[in-house]
C-alpha cells in the first residue's frame, strides 16, 4: 500500500474515450483483471480468478503457486523501507533522506547510484531469485515528502528512472507496474505494464485509521492523472478501500463504478489482505463447518445433514472438528458463512473460538450458531452479538407464541419444556421461533440476525423412534437468510445440456451365482442379456477378482472359466465401461485397514492377506490383463462393503488414474421421505474425494436382499423424490449382479429401465459423473460485467440459477450454448467445457439461436452473427432441442436440413457437429 498520497497540479490531456466506450466483452479482452493479497500464509483460492496478481513475497505465496496462466507480481517498496522487512536492514544511512511518521519506514535517495544498486542487488535480485519475474514498485514518491526543493525532487525522479532502466537491464524479460509515479511517466512508460493510484471514492487513512470517501475534486484530478495513463496505452488501475461487511455489495458497486470509467479497479480493506472486487469479484464458496461430535465426520449431524442442502446451493461444506485446533485468522471474502454447530463433546477451548467468530464477524464473514452452543462462547462474545447467553431455566410446560413458514419443515415442532433456555435475539433480527413460559419467560429459539444467525436445539433436527430423522427448520432457507446468500449460477452435479443426467452402474457380487429361473444361467449372463443387451444404455459393470481368480487361488474355481468367458463378454459390449469391485470385497473398511481379522471381514480369498495396494490398483491391474478387451482398461473403483475406505486407499486410487464411487445413497422414499435421507455429493478422505453413489441399490429395497426381492421399483420413488420440489441427485440404475438371480428382482430392473425412458434425460458413465463430482469442489465463479465467469469448469458442465438474474445473453457469452427451464422454475444454463466462461446476462437479450436441450454432453459451441456451431458428444443417438430457430437450416455431421416447427433434431450418430445458420 502506498504510504501517502501526493497530487499533482491537474492538466489537460487527450482522453483516448475507447476506454469508457467499449462493449463489456470487448473491454474484458483488453484489460487484466488485477488482484492484491498482502496478508500472512497462502493466498486465499479466490486469488486465481485474477490474471494479474500482486502478493507480498515469501515462500507460501511463491508464483509456482498459482496457475501458470496468471502473472504474480511480487510488492516491493522503492521509494522507502519496509519495517520489519530483512531485505533493507543493511541499507547505508548515507541513502536514508528522512522517515515517513505514518508507516515507520525509511525514506531511501533514490539520486544515489549506491543506494540505487542496493535496491536492485539486496531488494529485486533475491525476490527475483525466488521466482518471481513480474514486480509492483511502490512507494516511488516518497521522496516528495522530505524533498520539497524542485532541483532535488527532479534529482529524485531522475534515479527513480535510472533503478527502473536497471532494473529492465539486469532482467529484460521483467514485468513492472508503477504505484502512480506520474511525473515521471513520459520517461518510464515503455519499461512498465500498468500504472496503479489509489483511493479514487473510498480512501483509508492510516493515521486516523479510518475509512472515509474522496473528495470530489481530489477524484477529478485523479481521474485527470490517470487518462494520462491511458494515453500512453497502458491500464489504469485503482485501488479503493473500504471496510469489511455483512453484505459486500457495495464493493462490487464501487468496483463497477470505476470500471465505468475505463480503469480497472479493485476495491479491498485496508490490509489488503480480503478477497476484493475488481473486474472480476470472486463468489467465496466454501462454508467452514466447525463442529464438535466425535462420531467419524461422515456420522456426525454436521456432515450427515448440514452439508447436502449447502452443496444444493452451490457451495462447499469445509469441516475442522474443533479437538483439531482453530483454523488460521479468517480473510474477508474467504468464506460465504461459518457455521458452529455444536452437537457434541462440550467446547474446551471456549476463550479460542470466542475469539476465532469475533475475527470471522470483524472479516464480515457471516455466522451460524447451531445446536447446543450456549456453553461454547464467552460472555463477551455473546455481548458483541448483541445477545445475552443462553440461560437454562426450569419451566412446568412450554408453548410456541410465534413461528415463521420455515419452521415445522419435514414435520410439526413440539416445544420442549425439559430443553428451554431463556434468550432474547438481537435487536434488528427476524425471529423465526419464540417460546414462552406459563411464567412469561421467552426462548427466541431461532432467529436471523444482524450478524448471521442461530438456531438451538432441539428446533434444528428431530430424530424418530425408527432413528429416522426429519429437518424442523428448512436448511435452504436457513443457510440462504444467515449467510445473505446472493442469487448466483449454482454449479450443478445433477443435470448436463439441460436434462436430467442418467447413469448405470452394478457392483461385483454374485456375478457367477447361479439364476433362479430357466435356463439357470450364472447372474452376469442374465443380467447382460435381459438389461444391457436390451436397453443398449452406458453401463459400468465391476468384477470382485477373488471370484475369476483360477485354481486354488480362488473362491469358485469350477465356475472360473464360464465366468472369466461371460465376463469378457460383458466388457467387450461398446456401452459397458469397467469397473473393480476390489479383490477381496472388504466389507469393513476401517477394521481391516487398522489390521484386525475375523471371519466375515472380507471374503476369504485363498492365500490373500489384505493389501491397500492390491484391492485399490491391484484389481483393476489383474482385470485389465484377464478380462478387459485390447482397446479398455477400468477407469473406476467401485468401493465395497461399508464403503469407508480412508485417505491412503482413495488415493491409491487417483494416483493409478482410477476415478472412485459408491457409499452414501440417498434412500429418500415414501418410507423416508425426508431430505435427510439424501447425502452429499461425497466426502474427502484427506484430499482426496469419495464419491458417493447417488442412488440406493436393491439392497436397501429388499431389506438387504430378504424381500420383497421386486422391491427395487421402488427406487422409482427415490429418483421422483429428489427431483422436486428440488433436483438433488441425478438417475443411477445402481445393482449387483445378484438381482439376476431371481425373476422379480430382474423385472424389477426392467421396470425401472422402462421409467427412466419416459424421462428427459443425459446418458453418462459412471466415470464421468465421478470427473463432475469433483469438478464441483473446485470450480471457481465471480462476477464479471453484466453476468458471471466461471473457471476450471471442464467437467461440470451445467448451472443452475434463478430467473431474476436474467437470461443468457448467447451473443455476448464465451462457452455457453443455451439455456432450459427446470421443472422447479429455475434455468438450466449449459457450458461446452471451455476452461474459462463468460455467461452474460439480460433481461432483453439478442434473439439468436441456442440449444435448448440436449441427451449429449456438449463440448464446443461457437456463436455467429445468424447462428452457431456446436459439437455434441453422446453416448446413444443424439436428441438436440433448439430455441430461436424456426426460420434456420441444420447440419449434422455435413447433412442439411431445414429446421422443423418443433425445432427438434435427431441423429442416428453419438458424435454430432451441428452446425445452425438463420435468415436474418
Amino acid at each position: 500500500m502506498t504510504k501517502f498520497i501526493t497530487l499533482l497540479r491537474p492538466r489537460l490531456s487527450i482522453l483516448l474515450l475507447c476506454w469508457t466506450l467499449l462493449p463489456w466483452s470487448a473491454l474484458a479482452s483488453t484489460l487484466p483483471s488485477v488482484g492484491f493479497y498482502y496478508g500472512s500464509g497462502s493466498a486465499p483460492e479466490a486469488f486465481r480468478d485474477f490474471k494479474w496478481v500482486v502478493v507480498n513475497p515469501g515462500n507460501q505465496r511463491l508464483p509456482s503457486d498459482f496457475d501458470q496462466n496468471q502473472q504474480v507480481f511480487a510488492y516491493v517498496s522503492i521509494g522507502e523501507t519496509t519495517p520489519g522487512d530483512a531485505r533493507y536492514q543493511n541499507l547505508p544511512e548515507s541513502c536514508v533522506l528522512g522517515s515517513n511518521a505514518v508507516w515507520g519506514g525509511k525514506i531511501i535517495n533514490l539520486s544515489h547510484a549506491d543506494c540505487r544498486n542496493y535496491l536492485l542487488k539486496q531488494v529485486i535480485n533475491p525476490i527475483w531469485q525466488q521466482g518471481y519475474h513480474a514486480f509492483f514498485m511502490d512507494t516511488l514518491d516518497s521522496f516528495k515528502l522530505v524533498d520539497k526543493n524542485p532541483m532535488a525532487q527532479k534529482a529524485q525522479e531522475n534515479g527513480l528512472v535510472q533503478l527502473i532502466q536497471a532494473i529492465k537491464s539486469a532482467h529484460p524479460n521483467v514485468q513492472l507496474i508503477a504505484n502512480r509515479g506520474f511525473s515521471v511517466l513520459p520517461e518510464i512508460h515503455k519499461d512498465i505494464v500498468g500504472v496503479v493510484a489509489e483511493s479514487l471514492f473510498k480512501q483509508w487513512d492510516q493515521e486516523t485509521r479510518s475509512y472515509s470517501s474522496v473528495p470530489e475534486p481530489v477524484q477529478k484530478e485523479l481521474i485527470s492523472e490517470l487518462r494520462k495513463v491511458q494515453a500512453y496505452g497502458l491500464p489504469a488501475i485503482v485501488i479503493d478501500y473500504m471496510p469489511p461487511q455483512l453484505n459486500r455489495h457495495c464493493w462490487w458497486k464501487d468496483a463497477q463504478k470505476i470500471q465505468s470509467l475505463g480503469f480497472v479497479p479493485y476495491v479491498t480493506d485496508a490490509g489488503l489482505s480480503a478477497v476484493g472486487a475488481g473486474l472480476r469479484e470472486p463468489m467465496p464458496r466454501h462454508v467452514l463447518i466447525l463442529y464438535n461430535s466425535s462420531d467419524p465426520k461422515q456420522y456426525s449431524s454436521a456432515f450427515a445433514n448440514g452439508a447436502m442442502p449447502l452443496e444444493y446451493l452451490g457451495y462447499v461444506p469445509q469441516f475442522r472438528r474443533l479437538s483439531e485446533g482453530l483454523p488460521d485468522s479468517p480473510r474477508p471474502g474467504e468464506y460465504a458463512g461459518v457455521i458452529l454447530w455444536s452437537d457434541g463433546e462440550p467446547v474446551k477451548d471456549v476463550a479460542g473460538i470466542s475469539h476465532w467468530l469475533d475475527e470471522a464477524k470483524a472479516a464480515g464473514i457471516p455466522i451460524l450458531l447451531i445446536g447446543d452452543f450456549q456453553d461454547a462462547l464467552d460472555d463477551k462474545t455473546y455481548m458483541d452479538l448483541g445477545m445475552s447467553k443462553p440461560v437454562s431455566q426450569n419451566v412446568s410446560s412450554l408453548s410456541i407464541t410465534s413461528q415463521n413458514k420455515n419452521m415445522s419443515y419435514e414435520m410439526p415442532i413440539t416445544a420442549n419444556p425439559r430443553d428451554f433456555l431463556q434468550i432474547t435475539a438481537p435487536s434488528d433480527s427476524h425471529v423465526w421461533l419464540t417460546l414462552k413460559s406459563p411464567g412469561g419467560q421467552t426462548e427466541d429459539a431461532a432467529a436471523i440476525t444482524p450478524w448471521g444467525g442461530y438456531v438451538l436445539s432441539p428446533y434444528l433436527l428431530t430424530t424418530l423412534p425408527n432413528k429416522d430423522t426429519r429437518w424442523l427448520i428448512n436448511p435452504f432457507q436457513l443457510y440462504t437468510e444467515a449467510f445473505r446468500l446472493p442469487d448466483i449460477p449454482v454449479p450443478d452435479t445433477t443435470t448436463e445440456s439441460g436434462r436430467r443426467l442418467f447413469m448405470a452402474h452394478t457392483d461385483g457380487d454374485g456375478f457367477v451365482s447361479r439364476a433362479q429361473f430357466p435356463p439357470y444361467h450364472i447372474a452376469g449372463e442374465v443380467y447382460m442379456h435381459r438389461i444391457l443387451e436390451k436397453y443398449k444404455l452406458p453401463f459400468t459393470g465391476s468384477i470382485i477378482v477373488g471370484d475369476l481368480l483360477p485354481g486354488d487361488r480362488g473362491l469358485y474355481p469350477a465356475l472360473v472359466p464360464l465366468g472369466t468367458k461371460v465376463a469378457r463378454e460383458v466388457f467387450r459390449l461398446p456401452y459397458v465401461e469397467i469397473g473393480s469391485h476390489m479383490w477381496s470385497h472388504p466389507f469393513d473398511w476401517p477394521a481391516i485397514e487398522a489390521g484386525k481379522d475375523y471371519p466375515g471381514i472380507n471374503l476369504p480369498v485363498p492365500g490373500y492377506k489384505f493389501s491397500p495396494y492390491m484391492e485399490a490398483v491391484g484389481a483393476a491391474k489383474w482385470i485389465d490383463k484377464h478380462l478387459s478387451p485390447p482397446d479398455k482398461k477400468v477407469v473406476i473403483d467401485q468401493w465395497s462393503g461399508d464403503c469407508e475406505p480412508d485417505a491412503q486407499v482413495v488415493g491409491l486410487a487417483y494416483k493409478a488414474g482410477l476415478m472412485n464411487i459408491n457409499g452414501g445413497e440417498s434412500t429418500i422414499s415414501k418410507k423416508d421421505p425426508s431430505i435427510t435421507a439424501v447425502p452429499p455429493i461425497g466426502i474427502f478422505r484427506g484430499k482426496w474425494l469419495q464419491v458417493f453413489a447417488p442412488d440406493a441399490n436393491e439392497d436397501y429395497f429388499t431389506n438387504q436382499w430378504h424381500g420383497p426381492y421386486w422391491g427395487f421399483e421402488n427406487v422409482i420413488q427415490t429418483f421422483e423424490m429428489t427431483n422436486k420440489p428440488h433436483r438433488l441427485k441425478p438417475i443411477d440404475i445402481y445393482t449387483h449382479w445378484y438381482s439376476a438371480t431371481k425373476l422379480a428382482s430382474i423385472s424389477a430392473v426392467d421396470k425401472v429401465y422402462n421409467w427412466v425412458l419416459t424421462q428427459s434425460i443425459t446418458p453418462i458413465y459412471v466415470a464421468d459423473y465421478a470427473h463432475i463430482a469433483n469438478n464441483f469442489y473446485t470450480i471457481h465463479l465471480a462476477r464479471e460485467g453484466s453476468g458471471f465467469w466461471i473457471g476450471e469448469a471442464g467437467a461440470l458442465r451445467e448451472l443452475r440459477m434463478p430467473s431474476s438474474l436474467g437470461i443468457p445473453d448467447i451473443a455476448q457469452s464465451h462457452g455457453i450454448a443455451g439455456y432450459n427451464q427446470s421443472p422447479n422454475g429455475k434455468l438450466y444454463v449449459h457450458m461446452d467445457g471451455a476452461p474459462s466462461i463468460y455467461l452474460s446476462l439480460s433481461k432483453n437479450p439478442r434473439s439468436l439461436p441456442y440449444i435448448v436441450s440436449a441427451n449429449a454432453p456438449i463440448s464446443g459451441f461457437t456463436s455467429e452473427n445468424n447462428g452457431f456451431i456446436a459439437k455434441l458428444e453422446g453416448f446413444v443417438p443424439v436428441q438436440i432441442q433448439l430455441g430461436n430457430a424456426r426460420n434456420c437450416r441444420a447440419s449434422m455431421n455435413g447433412q442439411t436440413t431445414k429446421v422443423p416447427a418443433s425445432e427438434q433434431l435427431q441423429s442416428s450418430a453419438q458424435h454430432v457437429t451441428l452446425h445452425v445458420t438463420c435468415t436474418p
